[in-house]
């Protein structure tokens, strides 16, 4: 006999294993989520935060710098400038975080970003010897200062840009203009006078440059402390504060927002934009979902820049807090990041002004808006939030007015190109194929917990059939032997019957009579 014990502990296990099976097959998409937030969140020494401190990504920068070539005729109101576009200058990326420091308290952590920069020689079309003339951005960065300066300091700042080359024009070779940099005579002047006495003279690198000193520095990046998603998964990777502060200098008015890069809030909704926190611009930059893709195999959603991403305050609201006080607004399809670049009048925006108002690539020639070269777009998982290919295009430009104090007095208000960057960036091999496993892991999942089930309900089943077939096994034993009784007695009784019986001894003995008469 089958113990009670032993068929109450199997079909206790069977239950289990069944209800386990079940709950996991019905919330399987709730316990993956849980599982990758667990995974996810930035926590000292797991392998994901090891991998976001020294990320192995597949980084290039290909720098493209507008030559201006008509720059003798710059005092000619009549003649719109022109420009030449030099490049690509390419350059691979390596990026670190130094002096990380994990805040438990509020869920944070603090880090320095350095990146180093080597040029690719073979993958670029220019040299970086290569000789290139740009509008005098210090001279024009001094005049726009000094407005509202009181007269005397005004006159004495004029007459010391007049004694120390104000040019219209610098020319230096692509290096300079890049990370390399190069002094002026007025930067070593400003350094010789006390912060407290000309604060608003303050300059803090010694060198000028579209790249300096952004090559192996944490100067240009500044401190930053972002969410690690340990009270709330929705704010990994989000800017917290930057340069020890929720408000950037420059911006007063607006919170800091968006992804350092790495991580989004997850999960990704369709049709819903994202936003990137741009140390480069001080602020904030959305990006407008625009679709899926494969990338590679895995589903990815995409998001692109669009013309409401870079409007003014008028054409979309949520931007018009990043201009205010003496702040002017432009037309739509450049931000004026002037506050992030010491006053200097510096705008942001796509490549060749594409997306922009007409009016900026019509002021003038050169410029050649292209939907597939000057578009930023950038593909994300939607499970995760995790980056699998950037195309970030920004392009930087000088704003010249005619005023009397400048050397750009006779000519007309126009917006000058600088440079601009197209930056690439790939999901690194190691996250891709953690990326390409989680839908293999649900289907896993989906198996493992039919799996249990049926080895469930199969425990739960087993004892009481085993017991449903013996006792059918003892009643067919019963019925069997019951019939082979009853027939070894009806034999008996037949044979007893015939032995006995008066028909057969008469039968015998007339017989025998028989036999007697025939021999006589």
């Amino acid at each position: 006999m089958i113990g009670k014990n032993r068929i109450a502990f199997t079909s206790l296990v069977g239950l289990l294993l069944a209800s386990l099976g079940l709950i996991s097959v019905l919330n399987l998409e709730r316990i993956q989520r849980r599982a990758l937030e667990w995974f996810m969140v930035l926590k000292p020494n797991s392998m994901l935060s090891n991998l976001w401190q020294k990320p192995s990504l597949d980084i290039t920068a290909s720098v493209y710098i507008f030559n201006w070539t008509n720059s003798e005729q710059f005092n000619n109101p009549n003649v719109k400038p022109r420009f030449e576009e030099l490049g690509p200058y390419c350059f691979t990326e390596t990026q670190e975080k130094l002096n990380v420091v994990w805040h438990p308290e509020n869920s944070t952590v603090s880090y320095l970003r350095r990146s180093h920069f080597y040029f690719d020689e073979a993958a670029s079309a220019g040299k970086l010897t290569d000789s290139i003339v740009a509008p005098n951005m210090l001279s024009v960065g001094i005049v726009n200062k000094i407005q509202n300066w009181n007269p005397m300091l005004r006159t004495l700042m004029l007459m010391a840009l007049n004694m120390n080359g104000n040019e219209a024009t610098f020319v230096r070779s692509a290096d300079d203009w890049l990370f390399n940099g190069f002094d002026t005579p007025l930067i070593k002047m400003s350094k010789m006078i006390p912060n407290n006495m000309m604060p608003d003279l303050y300059f803090p690198y010694e060198r000028i440059g579209y790249g300096y000193p952004r090559n192996g520095s944490t100067q240009i990046y500044g401190h930053h402390n972002v969410h690690t998603g340990q009270q709330d998964f929705s704010k990994v990777g989000q800017i917290a504060r930057w340069r020890y502060d929720n408000v950037s200098a420059g911006y007063p008015n607006c919170k800091l927002r968006g992804s350092t890069g790495e991580f989004h809030p997850t999960p990704l909704r369709q049709g819903e934009p994202i936003s990137y926190f741009l140390p480069d611009l001080c602020r904030e930059m959305q990006l407008d979902y625009a679709g899926t893709t494969l990338f590679k195999g895995i589903e990815a959603y995409v998001y692109k820049g669009t013309a409401r991403n870079l409007a003014n305050g008028t054409d979309n609201p949520e931007n018009s807090c990043y201009c205010t006080g003496n702040c002017r607004e432009v037309r739509s399809g450049l931000m004026n990041v002037s506050s992030c670049w010491y006053d200097v009048p510096v705008f942001a925006s796509s490549p060749h002004f594409y997306n922009a108002d007409p009016y900026y690539a019509d002021a003038v020639e050169g410029m050649k808006p292209d939907k597939d070269r000057h578009e930023m777009s950038v593909m994300l998982e939607p499970s995760t939030g995790i980056l699998l290919d950037i195309k970030a295009r920004l392009m930087i430009s000088l704003l010249v007015e005619p005023r009397r104090e400048s050397i750009f007095r006779k000519s007309r208000r126009n917006f000058f190109p600088l440079c601009w960057v197209d930056y690439r960036l790939r999901i690194s091999s190691d996250l891709e194929f953690y990326l390409k496993l989680l839908p293999i892991s649900a289907l896993v999942g989906k198996v493992c917990g039919c799996i249990a089930v049926a080895l469930g309900l199969g425990l739960m089943l087993w004892y009481p059939r085993q017991i449903l077939l013996q006792r059918r096994y003892m009643r067919k034993i019963d019925i069997t032997n019951l019939e082979t009784r009853i027939q070894a007695a009806s034999m008996e009784v037949k044979t007893h019957a015939a032995e006995g019986s008066p028909l057969l001894v008469g039968l015998q003995f007339v017989a025998s009579s028989g036999d007697g008469d025939c021999a006589s």
